[in-house]
C-alpha cells in the first residue's frame, strides 16, 4: 500500500496531494489507507539559521504516539529529534474545521512542533523529513521540505506573545499583563514592551516555561525562556492602543515577537485592589493553646508562640491619583467577622511590635517586596506592598469565643475609595492543642509555586515543623505517595538549613534545619493539573497533612 500525505495550507483552504516515501520497517496491514498532514514551518525554500522551528499537523484517525524529524535522509542516522520526539497532540481547531470527519477521533489534536539547530549542518540546501508514528505502530513520512541554511547569519530572537490576546480589552482591575517567551541562538539580552511606539517597560526574563523546552529541547535556556510584565493601564487614557514586543540578543540584533491592538476602558479611581495570599496553604489545621494564659505587653493577643499562625502576601491598587488611589488597609475575617486589620484607630497605620515574637512588626501592610516591584513597575506601593498577620489561635478559641471546627478565613484588601477585594478565601480547621495533644505540623511548599508549569525531574522544595519533631516528609500527588527520582526513597531529604524559618518559629525543634527537598519525576504523571500534598510524620508516629499546592505538568512525554 502506498501511503499519501496531503499538504494543507488551512488558511488558504488549498489541498495538495503529494506522494510520500514508503517506510519498509512500518507495518502496512490494518493501517489507514490515507493520511493527512504537512510541514507548515519553515516554508519551502526558506533561508534559515540558528534554531529552526519545524511545525505542522498530522492525522489519520489514530492517536499519534511519536513524531520525529530527519535531515538529509530517512535513515535512523539522520534523525535529529531526541528520545521522545516532537511535542505532539496539540489542538488545531483550524485543521478540525477543514477535516470535520476527524473531530472526536483519538487523533483529534493533530498539531506538532519541534526544532533543530542549523549550525549542526553545512551552509546550503538541505531536506527535512517528518516521520509520524501512531499508537497502532503504523508510520509514514510527510512530504519533505527543502530549506537553505546560512550559518553566517545572526538569527534574530524569536518567540511568542501569549497575552494579551489580539483585539482584547483591558478593564476590571486595570492591569495589563504582557507575557510570552523568547529564544535566540545565543542569548536574549532583553525584551522591550512598546505602547504606540514609545518604550513602556522592559519585561522580566527567566520565567519557567517547560512547554517551550518541549518544543525546543536542544536550545539552552528554553526552560527559562518566559518573560512577563504587568502595566498599570490606568496611566493610559481610555482608548485603542498598539502594543509591540521586541526581543534583543547579546549582539544587538532585534526580533519582533508580536504586535497587538488593545483597548483600555477604565474608571481609574473606582477600580478595586488586587493581590495574592502566599501563606497559609490550603487545607491547613490551626491549633491553639486553650488554657488561660496572660497576654503579652502588646495587648494580650499573642500568648503562646508555639501556636502562632501567619498570614502573608501582597496587595496593590491601580489608580494614578495619590490622594485617591492606593491600598489603605488589608484585613482578615473569619466567617465574616473581622479578626485583624492593618488600619489602626482613626485610619492610622495599624502596625505594631510584638514582644513575644522578638519585637517583630505584625498585623501590618507596607513590607518591602522587591519581587513585586520588579513585576509591577510603576504601580504605587509596589515596592512596599507586603502584608503580614500573626494570629494566636488560642486567643481566637478562648477570648473571641470562636468554636473549634471548620471555618472560612477571608483575606481582603481595601483602597482609599473604600473598594474592597476578596484576595482569597481559605477553609481552616481550628482545634485546641490542650485537648488534642498532637498538634498539626506547620509546613510550606516553596517550589513549585501555585499553578506553576513544571516538567522533567523537578526539585520540590519546602519546609516542615512539628512540636513532636519531624521524622519524615512525604510528597503525595493526587493522593498517591511518590518515589524520589534521585534517592529512590518514598520520602524527602529533610534537614536543610532554614534560618528564615527559625526566625519565624523560635519555639519549634529542628527550626534551624527545617527545609526539605524532593526530586519529583513528572514524566510518570499526566500532563495536566495536579495536587501536591505534603505529609509529615512526627515523633509520635502520626501522619499529618501540612498543606497542598496546585501545579501543572507539561512534558514532552509520549505514550508508546
Amino acid at each position: 500500500m502506498k501511503l499519501k500525505a496531503l499538504v494543507l495550507p488551512v488558511t488558504a483552504a488549498v489541498l495538495l496531494t503529494l506522494g510520500a516515501p514508503a517506510v519498509a520497517e512500518c507495518p502496512t496491514e490494518g493501517c489507514p489507507a490515507q493520511t493527512l498532514g504537512t510541514i507548515e514551518s519553515p516554508a519551502e525554500g526558506a533561508l534559515v539559521s540558528g534554531y529552526v522551528r519545524v511545525a505542522g499537523f498530522a492525522l489519520n484517525g489514530n492517536l499519534v504516539s511519536n513524531i520525529d524529524l530527519y535531515v538529509d535522509g530517512m535513515d535512523e542516522a539522520n534523525r535529529v529529534t531526541p528520545a521522545g520526539g516532537a511535542n505532539i497532540n496539540t489542538p488545531r481547531p483550524d485543521v478540525m474545521q477543514a477535516f470535520p470527519q476527524y473531530a472526536g477521533t483519538p487523533g483529534g489534536a493533530p498539531g506538532y512542533e519541534m526544532s533543530f539547530r542549523a549550525a549542526n549542518y553545512s551552509n546550503g540546501t538541505h531536506k527535512l523529513y517528518v516521520r509520524v508514528t501512531d499508537v497502532t505502530g503504523c508510520c509514514y513520512f510527510l512530504a519533505p521540505r527543502t530549506v537553505r541554511i546560512d550559518n553566517a547569519r545572526n538569527q534574530p530572537p524569536f518567540g511568542v506573545l501569549d497575552v494579551p490576546l489580539p483585539d482584547s480589552s483591558i478593564h476590571a482591575n486595570g492591569v495589563l499583563a504582557v507575557a510570552g517567551w523568547a529564544l535566540d541562538d545565543r542569548r536574549v539580552e532583553h525584551v522591550d514592551v512598546f505602547i504606540d511606539g514609545r518604550l513602556e517597560r522592559e519585561a522580566v526574563l527567566g520565567v519557567n516555561r517547560p512547554d517551550v523546552a518541549a518544543y525546543y529541547p536542544n536550545v539552552p535556556g528554553a526552560t527559562d525562556s518566559g518573560f512577563v510584565i504587568f502595566i498599570d493601564s490606568t496611566r493610559l487614557t481610555n482608548g485603542v492602543y498598539t502594543l509591540t514586543v521586541k526581543a534583543t540578543d547579546d549582539q544587538g540584533q532585534q526580533g519582533l515577537l508580536a504586535t497587538r491592538r488593545f483597548q483600555v476602558f477604565n474608571n481609574a479611581p473606582n477600580l478595586p485592589p488586587f493581590g495574592e495570599v502566599e501563606h497559609p496553604l490550603l487545607q491547613a489545621t490551626w491549633f491553639g493553646n486553650c488554657l488561660s494564659l496572660p497576654g503579652g505587653p502588646s495587648g494580650g493577643e499573642i500568648r503562646d508562640t508555639r501556636y502562632i499562625m501567619f498570614v502573608s502576601g501582597w496587595a496593590l491598587d491601580t489608580s494614578i491619583y495619590a490622594e485617591r488611589g492606593g491600598v489603605s488597609h488589608v484585613f482578615l475575617e473569619m466567617d465574616g467577622v473581622v479578626l485583624k486589620d492593618t488600619r489602626g484607630a482613626f485610619g492610622t497605620l495599624g502596625c505594631r511590635r510584638e514582644f513575644n515574637l522578638n519585637n517583630a512588626l505584625v498585623d501590618c501592610y507596607g513590607f518591602y517586596r522587591p519581587d513585586v516591584n520588579v513585576l509591577y513597575p510603576g504601580f504605587q506601593q509596589s515596592a512596599n506592598s507586603g502584608y503580614f498577620f500573626a494570629v494566636d489561635v488560642g486567643y481566637l478559641l478562648t477570648d473571641m469565643g470562636i468554636k473549634e471546627g471548620n471555618h472560612m478565613l477571608q483575606i481582603k484588601a481595601a483602597d482609599k475609595e473604600d473598594n474592597v477585594t476578596l484576595l482569597k478565601e481559605l477553609p481552616v480547621h481550628l482545634e485546641c492543642a490542650t485537648q488534642n495533644l498532637d498538634p498539626s505540623p506547620l509546613g510550606y511548599v516553596d517550589d513549585p509555586s501555585n499553578y506553576e508549569f513544571i516538567g522533567g525531574i523537578f526539585p520540590v522544595f519546602g519546609w516542615a515543623l512539628d512540636l513532636d519533631g519531624v521524622i519524615r516528609v512525604r510528597v503525595l500527588i493526587d493522593g498517591v505517595a511518590q518515589i524520589d527520582a534521585v534517592t529512590g526513597r518514598d520520602y524527602a531529604e529533610y534537614g536543610l538549613t532554614s534560618p528564615d524559618v527559625a526566625a519565624m518559629y523560635p519555639n519549634y525543634p529542628q527550626r534551624g534545619n527545617a527545609r526539605w527537598r524532593f526530586y519529583l519525576d513528572t514524566t510518570k504523571i499526566a500532563n495536566s493539573e495536579h495536587d501536591l500534598l505534603v505529609e509529615v510524620i512526627d515523633g509520635r508516629g502520626n501522619y499529618r497533612s501540612a498543606g497542598t499546592r496546585r501545579f501543572i505538568v507539561n512534558n514532552n512525554t509520549l505514550i508508546r
